[in-house]
Formats: C-alpha cells, structure tokens, sequence
C-alpha cells in the first residue's frame, strides 16, 4: 500500500512539473491575477444577481447565506485536513522546488486545495440552484477550473490537492444543496 502511495505521489509531482513547465513569462500575471480570491468578486455578485433574478430577493438572500456557510465550511475543513496531512506546497518541496519557477510565496500546506475546495463548493451549489432556470448554469464551473489551474500554473498545488479539493467541495455542496432544497424551496429530502 505504500509503495502505491508513493508511487501515486511520485505521478502527481511529474505531472505538476509538465503542467508547470508550460507556463510562460506572457501568461504570469494573467495566472496571478487569477488566483486572487478578490478579483472574483464581479462574479459572485453576478452569481447573485441571476439568483435574485429568478427567485427574488428573500429566496436569493438565503441561497446566498447557505452559499456563504459552504464555503466557511470549505474552508475550515480544508485547514484542518492541511494541518493532519501537511503536504509541503511545490514550491516548497526540496525534491522539485529547483525545477519551479516561484511566482508566489506561500508557507502553509498544500492538500487539499483550498481555492479548488471553495471554489467547487460554490459552483456545485449555484449550477444546481440555477441549471433549472438558466441553459447556460454550467459555464459557473469556468470559475472553479480557471482559479484551481492558476493554483497549479503557480505551483501552490499539485493536482492531486486540486482533484481531491473538488472532490471535498462537491461532497460540501451536496450536504448544503439539501439544505436549499428544504429551507429555500421546501422540498422534502431524504
């Protein structure tokens, strides 16, 4: 079993190498203004106004309270996981940081994701809120793919802590999503 692990965590640091190596000095500060969690505030607050759009602003301020209580929940869980697991970032991880080029600084651990786990989370939770009033809901999921490469591109993560970061935050989501269900909508769930 270990040497899997090993062999799994051997995998993730290659691939997050051949990622990385792909950026360019043209992309940089595209990817870090990406990865800036206040730059995407004009679209949190569009995600809002479609949600007020359609359901009005009682409902739409609710969602927005469930939405926000996922992400705190996100984001707690994530800086526990990071402090049991404590994974090192790549650009802190001696076995390849020579091979990186560091763009930012960050001195906490690195899995699981927690732009990928916020960020999974509010987008699970708004493309089921609204897929059912707006064809297009899916592009919501832009967001999260967009701010959890930027993650990899500026090698704060590996892509294991990406994947299973989206995986957190759809297990996240799926929890509040019951709760919309019956507090919004007053759907019985089971």
């Amino acid at each position: 079993m270990l040497e899997l692990l090993n062999t799994l965590v051997n995998l993730d640091k290659q691939l997050l190498l051949f990622l990385h190596a792909q950026g360019s000095l043209f992309w940089d500060d595209f990817w870090i203004f990406i990865t800036t969690p206040i730059h995407w505030i004009p679209f949190f607050i569009l995600l809002f106004f479609l949600g007020y759009r359609v359901y009005r602003l009682k409902k739409a301020l609710l969602i927005m309270g469930f939405t926000a209580l996922s992400a705190l929940t996100a984001f707690t869980l994530v800086n526990i996981i990071k402090n049991y697991i404590q994974r090192l970032r790549p650009i802190n991880d001696t076995s390849i940081n020579t091979n990186i080029r560091v763009l930012i600084e960050q001195n906490d651990f690195s899995f699981v994701s927690g732009h990928s786990t916020v960020s999974f989370t509010i987008a699970f939770l708004m493309f089921w809120v609204l897929k059912q009033k707006y064809k297009y809901a899916f592009l919501v999921f832009l967001f999260p793919l967009l701010f959890a490469y930027s993650r990899i591109y500026l090698a704060a993560h590996f892509p294991l802590d990406i994947l299973f970061g989206m995986l957190l935050g759809y297990l996240i989501a799926t929890i509040f999503n019951l709760g919309i269900q019956k507090v919004v909508f007053k759907k019985e769930t089971i």
